[in-house]
């Protein structure tokens, strides 16, 4: 189940997946195929890229929890706070 966030900072996503694994802690894992994504919880992952169909918030953070849309929607209303007071970014969740 996902859960998308949107961050107003202008960074690639190399440099996205560095800031909130050096500021925040979060383990960074690479699959199989060399993707890399954040491991906030052992229930959830964020994956990190760039989408300039919204100029403003042009950083996209996908949360993926394995027990429920729900526990998605928990999971992003906990982090979203910690990520804009970590980093100083403006973030809004997006349905």
């Amino acid at each position: 189940m996902t859960a998308l966030m949107r961050a107003d900072t202008r960074m690639t996503q190399r440099e996205a997946i560095h800031a909130l694994g050096t500021i925040l802690r979060f383990p960074l894992e690479v699959d199989d195929d060399g993707a890399e994504y954040l491991r906030p919880t052992s229930d959830t992952t964020l994956d990190v890229h760039v989408d300039e169909v919204d100029p403003h918030y042009p950083l996209v953070l996908t949360l993926w929890h394995w027990k429920s849309q729900a526990d998605a929607r928990i999971a992003v209303s906990e982090l979203q706070p910690l990520i804009a007071r970590s980093t100083g970014w403006t973030v809004i969740s997006q349905e």
